[in-house]
């Protein structure tokens, strides 16, 4: 005997067609950027970021990566090409809402290469001393390597920052005295976001934190920077730190800060990178690498 259809099974579907079972190339590409995955992007390939097409307000770090990985080129003397360059200019002003630094930008510009050779930048470090494109390191309080004058002191063996509302602990005195510091705060704001990192390690990861006036740590996170694996020989690492947020309205004058994030550029002699940071979390909200975090050909 035959069996009877089955009125389930012969009943013509009304439900729309499953969904895509994953995230789009961007927002995968933008997931592996805000873990500065290197192995992952790499894996992905450089060609195949550069394809990408994505809005940048959706996939703002797969947006970056993609336009410098379509635009990244070296001339027959393995110097890369100032358009390379100059065409990204826009996309950071537009990303960060600022300037990016000028430091920044000529590394970038110095930059040797081509295909199947590792990517170098001209840091322009100082033959004596501690010196680069940003300028001058100096011994500030403890010992410690500092850019310039700062309300930085040390008591007791503690370094301590001085605001209007007090002095803030911001933790012991480093014990390696090629430590430097960078300590940054939005305009009037009474949150400091320190770093501390050895510039002779070279662009290995480095801890952020933010401390609040009362000198507690309100969070900690890690900058990725162009996340070294490994050391060979003389390394060196350049880092700004700079608070996001409009100039006041009127110069000279105290004005409500409108602060939205704390960006990071960092270089290295193999890799140039800038990441963002939520200023409540320190969550990374951008990330973006010359080298897609990797020492590559």
């Amino acid at each position: 005997m035959e069996a009877a259809p089955d009125p389930i099974a012969a009943k013509p579907s009304t439900m729309p067609d499953d969904p895509p079972s994953g995230p789009t190339d961007a927002a995968k590409v933008e997931a592996e950027a805000l873990r500065c995955d290197g192995p992952a992007l790499m894996q992905r390939g450089a060609s195949a970021v550069g394809a990408l097409s994505s809005p940048d307000d959706s996939h703002p770090s797969a947006s970056l990566l993609a336009a410098w990985e379509r635009g990244r080129a070296f001339d027959g003397q393995g110097t890369i090409e100032a358009a390379s360059v100059e065409t990204m200019i826009p996309r950071f002003t537009a990303a960060l809402g600022m300037s990016v630094p000028q430091w920044w930008v000529d590394t970038l510009k110095s930059a040797r290469g081509g295909e199947g050779v590792a990517t170098g930048y001209d840091l322009q470090m100082a033959q004596r001393g501690y010196g680069d494109r940003r300028g001058e390191l100096n011994r500030g309080p403890g010992g410690v390597l500092v850019r310039e004058p700062s309300p930085l002191v040390e008591s007791g063996g503690m370094l301590a920052y001085d605001l209007s509302v007090g002095r803030v602990e911001l933790g012991p005195v480093p014990s390696n005295r090629g430590t430097a510091i960078e300590v940054t705060r939005a305009r009037a704001g009474t949150t400091l976001f320190v770093a501390m990192f050895e510039p002779s390690a070279g662009g290995f990861r480095f801890p952020l934190r933010a401390v609040g006036s009362d000198g507690t740590e309100r969070w900690k996170t890690e900058v990725c920077a162009a996340d070294r694996k490994a050391l060979e020989g003389l390394g060196y690492m350049i880092v700004q730190m700079v608070v996001l947020e409009d100039p006041p309205a009127k110069p000279g004058l105290m004005s409500k800060s409108n602060a939205r994030g704390i960006a990071v550029f960092t270089a290295e002699t193999h890799g140039v990178t800038l990441e963002v940071f939520e200023l409540d979390t320190g969550a990374r909200t951008l990330a973006w690498s010359s080298d897609l975090w990797s020492w590559r050909g």
